[in-house]
């Protein structure tokens, strides 16, 4: 076991030993003078250098990066919606890199026939792989479905792969048994990629995948490979091949993305990164309750059967009809064990709509196509590989990657801006509705003006100081940006600066909102307790209150927080869970979503041309689940 150890830990430092001289070389060899000063920076203490300027109330403006609002907003909703499965779903078309870690111990999950030899699909909670690989086979007038080949499923294919070999079904001898293997991470996983948005997503032409296909498309040119197959069908999998390959210098362990629930593309197998800690066959329900497999109902078997697989009831004997109510009545049971399957999964899921706590971001060096090229504020029309995209600015992207991968990542060493930013939303979120709901009321406009007022007036006196000569700490608008958007570590690399930018560039427009509120509220409140009423005061109030819900409904909309807009429209019960319909396969169906056959909970939208989210999001339990399988 010793000598185990040793070896493995001499392995480990010779890989480590590589990937540094191949990044020098790289530095060296490359128009590489910026890279290597930008990776001084990102190390550096020094107190010479920018980075190393702690960030005060009273200086941080210095340090603000050109942003955008538009681009502000498109990089702090990113942030929030990372590691969360229905944020990432209703934000769906993500453009960003995340530096991941998952730490030593975390257990992940495969159903296939066999352990791995190459990249291949992990999830972070069994019930995702449990609900791929156990394929129940289906008795009655149901098994009618499972006669002969499957028919093709790109949904399917793309997700377990070409040699999957899942369970036997009747008409499927040469399918393999499928076995549930757990896997356990070796060490820190300190170099992987987070894909944000739906980046699993099953669908074509809407830029879900777009930061893979990019990646991919510079890979293939970089590295020279012509034989590697363009399978359009397969193209999950062509992209994970030329990732893994890219990657491997740089000691990529793969590629984190979400779909019903969290999962992990990784790389190599064969190598120490993971262990198997456990191998099961699959049981099936229908075993376990000790039934015969299903009649296999074939014309050859002597079953009346059209030329479109319909069964011809009337010409069933005695025999048949009774076959068939006792299996039917035998798939009305499982069905059941079957959509409970399905609902555990969706559970499972939708437990890291809080977010996916066992796999952590280093935000430090994060690559982000924002900023680089227009990307749309809303998270359904952006394309990372837009028209100004262009091969140079891929480039950049995947050099930046390289970078990034050769410094490795440390989640405990960057500031974690989603808490900072949810602590943004926590706080101004309920005031910036309430404020909006009071002022959209039919009250009287002295009403409306006193209760909205009684909000923005706390919150300006808390930052007033008495003697405004004698601010020698932070007071006013300035300081209550500061307070919002200070970051929790020393700010060390661009995406820190940008990332930090963004927060400034938003709680700023909130801040300078909720003061133009209240300058233009203020007087009606002073009017009202003076008792002054006049047509010309009247006027002048009307006016006001019209501003001021411009000014809040303008920023609400401009801001895109799902708080505002999706939330399921009652309490749900136990035996129910709040859906987000998923991009990719799902127990609320596999079909490939379109214009004219949405999931349940989407719907077409004209202006944007293409499927969107419904906002009204609907309690789901197990009968949802069996009413769509029937």
């Amino acid at each position: 076991m010793l000598k185990s150890k040793l070896f493995r830990s001499l392995v480990t430092a010779g890989c480590l030993l590589l990937v540094l001289l191949y990044c020098v070389a790289k530095a060296i060899n490359s128009d590489a003078n910026t890279w290597m000063f930008n990776s001084l920076k990102i190390q550096s203490t020094d107190a010479n250098t920018p980075y190393a300027t702690p960030i005060r109330w009273d200086n941080y403006r210095e340090s603000i990066r050109e942003l955008d609002f538009d681009n502000s907003t498109a990089l702090f909703n990113s942030i929030r919606a990372a590691l969360r499965q229905a944020a990432s779903d209703i934000h769906p078309v993500g453009v960003s890199y995340f530096p991941a870690v998952i730490p030593e111990g975390t257990l992940m999950y495969h159903a296939g026939s066999e352990v791995p030899t190459s990249f291949e699909w992990l999830a972070m909670d069994h019930e995702f792989s449990y609900s791929f690989g156990l394929r129940t086979p289906s008795y009655g007038r149901k098994s009618l479905r499972r006669h002969g080949p499957p028919p093709p499923n790109p949904l399917m294919d793309m997700a377990l792969g070409p040699n999957s070999n899942l369970t036997n079904f009747p008409g499927e001898p040469d399918r393999k048994q499928s076995m549930m293997l757990t896997f356990r991470a070796t060490r820190d996983l300190n170099r992987l990629l987070y894909l944000d948005g739906a980046s699993a997503a099953k669908t074509d032409g809407t830029g879900e995948m777009d930061t893979q296909e990019l990646l991919s498309d510079v890979i293939k040119v970089k590295l020279n490979l012509t034989d590697d197959g363009d399978d359009t069908r397969m193209k999950e999998r062509l992209f994970a091949s030329r990732i893994c390959k890219w990657g491997k210098p740089f000691g990529l362990s793969g590629i984190v993305r979400v779909e019903v629930g969290f999962e992990i593309i990784l790389c190599d197998f064969s190598s120490d990164d993971v262990e198997l800690v456990s191998k099961l066959d699959m049981v099936f329900p229908s075993d376990y309750l000790d039934l015969p497999p299903p009649t296999v109902l074939t014309q050859e078997n002597g079953w009346p059967i059209d030329q479109n697989d319909n069964l011809i009831e009337d010409d069933l004997t005695a025999e048949q009809r009774d076959i068939l109510a006792r299996e039917d009545s035998w798939e009305d049971t499982l069905s059941r064990f079957d959509a409970t399957k399905g609902f555990n999964w969706l559970l499972a899921g939708a437990i890291h709509d809080k977010g996916d706590k066992r796999i952590s971001l280093d935000y430090r060096h994060t690559v982000t196509g924002i900023n680089r090229t227009y990307i749309h504020p809303d998270a359904n029309n952006r394309r990372l590989l837009n028209s100004g995209m262009t091969w140079a600015k891929q480039l950049k992207i995947v050099e930046d990657l390289e970078q990034a991968l050769c410094t490795g990542f440390d989640a405990s060493a960057s500031t974690d801006w989603q808490q900072v930013f949810d602590e943004t939303v926590d706080k101004f979120a309920p005031m910036l509705k309430v404020m909006s709901n009071i002022l959209n009321r039919n009250a009287s406009i002295e009403s409306r003006a006193i209760n909205a007022t009684s909000i923005t007036l706390n919150f300006v006196l808390r930052f007033m100081s008495i003697d405004e000569g004698k601010e020698q700490f932070g007071a006013g608008k300035q300081f209550a940006v500061y307070q919002y958007t200070r970051p929790l570590k020393q700010l060390q690399t661009d995406s820190d600066y940008l990332i930090w930018s963004a927060a400034v560039n938003i709680v700023t427009r909130i801040v300078d909102a909720i003061y133009d509120v209240n300058d233009l509220l203020t007087p009606l409140v002073r009017f009202s307790l003076q008792h002054q009423q006049n047509s010309n005061a009247s006027l002048h109030a009307t006016e006001s209150v019209d501003a001021a819900r411009t000014i809040l409904d303008k920023l609400i909309k401009l801001l895109g927080w799902i708080e505002f807009d999706y939330s399921c429209n009652t309490v749900c019960g136990w035996n129910e869970v709040c859906y987000t319909p998923s991009w990719g396969p799902s127990p609320m169906g596999m079909e490939v979503p379109s214009s004219n056959r949405p999931k349940k909970g989407t719907h077409f939208d004209e202006a944007r041309q293409r499927l969107v989210i419904d906002k009204d999001l609907q309690c789901v339990s197990v009968e949802d689940i069996l009413y769509r399988s029937r």
